[in-house]
């Protein structure tokens, strides 16, 4: 049970149990530190803060929690309360940013006494009347385990990924099934929170069986799939009706590779809302352009988790005579072959998987090819090679951006889509240092908004916006581009 611990004047604490630190702030600064991938934080009073004694504190907070954490400073994150007199909260955030630290937060209350942060959760909030210290303790226990179900023919992945699963301490295997009469009886049942699913199986596929819970039952799902040409459509198909994502079978050659990876895959499917029309045919009119686009302009997009549906949504929309698009998302080899086919055949323009020294070229979209970098270069051609992971990731969006900003600069335009993890928001920054204009996809429209909060928080988005307006967005900024092209 979480324990409720007073926090003293100019005392640094960090705790790795769940603890509600208590902190009475008359006149004040409360500095809170947490890192998210291990819930763990710590927090420092600071009455009548100078910058000189500031300093020092945050310092040795983040230092603390990185240490305990097992983490680089870089994962910390801070937030504030500041009470009495606004400077000192002020005098904080100035001091924090030339630290080079991140700050998510800072609240003032002018009449505040009393303030409660979390250390499991970084949740920091002002004491409301009447409540109790066993209401405080239960709010900050620790998160309970993700329920996952496996439904897989094979034996031997089955008991792979309960291997996998059941080692990472935030997740827990539930149940197994072999089949889809025995997985729909455990889902009435046990309710899980997230399903791993295979594609071939007895009695029905795996994406005709997605397709009949998905409706009454919208629980997150992973497809598990060997990738192969066919599986590939298939996996497409079972996205496009509301699966989160989708992962190659783990052999024992790759299980130390590939285990890390499917357990965040997992974690992550289990914060995405699934839709319950997820399923259902949406109409998404095309919209037809008043103007000539311009098309000397380069637009480069980024995606991961969701991106899949993301880039087909997105790219239905756009008329032709579009200028030339260059995607990165992130997917493995042979898959993106199939993506791009699958977008070729419900688009006005040409889609591929680009192949090394392609033209890059009006009416024209290269997909980056999985297991492989992309990046353009000088001559309007894009370069494949089989370079080092970048952020984790072959493809990787950084890399591609980073190529744009360089070759393209100002004549181009960035867009970062629904993604776990960072890759492409440091790119993105550089492409808007470089004078292109950017836009990152808001929380609300984003499966998984990692890679767009990231960019967000870089400072790197000119735009934030759902997902259905971007394309609005890039035609008006084309059309812009196109009136004073011609008046000039």
């Amino acid at each position: 049970m979480a324990q409720i611990r007073a926090l003293d004047a100019l005392q640094i604490v960090v705790f790795r149990d769940a603890s509600v630190l208590r902190a009475h702030v008359r006149s004040g600064v409360l500095v809170c530190a947490f890192c998210e991938s291990a819930n763990l934080g710590g927090a420092a009073l600071v009455p009548a803060p100078t910058a000189a004694s500031l300093r020092p504190i945050i310092r040795e907070l983040v230092k603390k929690v990185s240490v305990q954490s097992g983490q680089p400073a870089g994962e910390v994150r801070l937030k504030l309360l500041s009470s009495g007199a606004s400077e000192f909260g002020h005098l904080a955030e100035t001091i924090i940013g030339e630290l080079g630290f991140v700050q998510v937060g800072h609240a003032h209350e002018e009449f505040a006494t009393e303030a409660y942060f979390y250390t499991s959760t970084g949740r920091l909030r002002i004491a409301s009347a009447g409540e109790s210290a066993a209401e405080m303790r239960e709010e900050a226990a620790p998160k309970r385990k993700t329920r996952v179900l496996v439904v897989d023919d094979s034996k031997t992945i089955r008991q792979l990924l309960t291997r996998i699963l059941t080692a990472d301490p935030e997740l827990e295997v539930i149940g197994t099934a072999d089949c889809p009469s025995q997985a729909e009886k455990m889902i009435r049942e046990l309710r899980p929170d997230v399903i791993t699913l295979d594609i071939h199986m007895p009695e029905m596929d795996g994406v005709s069986f997605l397709q009949k819970y998905i409706g009454e039952f919208p629980i997150p799902t992973v497809m598990i799939s060997s990738i192969s040409m066919e599986e590939s459509t298939q996996v497409l198909q079972a996205l496009e009706i509301g699966a989160v994502d989708y992962i190659q079978k783990p052999s024992f050659e790759k299980l130390d590779r590939m285990a890390p990876l499917i357990a965040e895959m997992v974690r992550t499917a289990a914060t995405v809302k699934v839709r319950r029309s997820a399923g259902t045919k949406v109409s998404h009119a095309r919209i037809q352009s008043s103007a000539q686009l311009n098309q000397s302009v380069l637009v480069a997009v980024g995606a991961s988790t969701g991106g899949t549906e993301a880039l087909r949504l997105f790219l239905s929309k756009l008329p032709p005579g579009i200028p030339p698009i260059v995607i990165v998302q992130h997917i493995p080899p042979v898959f993106s072959k199939a993506f791009a086919n699958r977008l070729a055949s419900t688009c006005p323009f040409e889609v591929k998987e680009a192949e090394d020294g392609d033209l890059i070229r009006p009416d024209r979209v290269l997909i980056a090819p999985g297991g492989l970098q992309m990046a353009v270069q000088k001559g309007s051609r894009v370069r494949i090679w089989d370079g080092d992971p970048v952020n984790r990731h072959k493809p990787s969006v950084d890399v591609l951006f980073k190529s744009v900003a360089e070759i393209a600069g100002s004549k181009s335009i960035g867009i970062i889509m629904t993604g776990m993890g960072r890759d492409g928001a440091a790119g993105l920054l550089e492409m808007k240092q470089s004078g292109s204009r950017t836009i990152a996809q808001d929380e609300a429209s984003s499966v998984v908004f990692g890679m767009p909060k990231e960019a967000i928080r870089l400072g790197a988005a000119q735009e934030v916006m759902p997902l259905d307006r971007i394309p609005e967005k890039l035609l008006s900024w084309l059309e812009q581009g196109r009136r004073v092209q011609s008046q000039g």
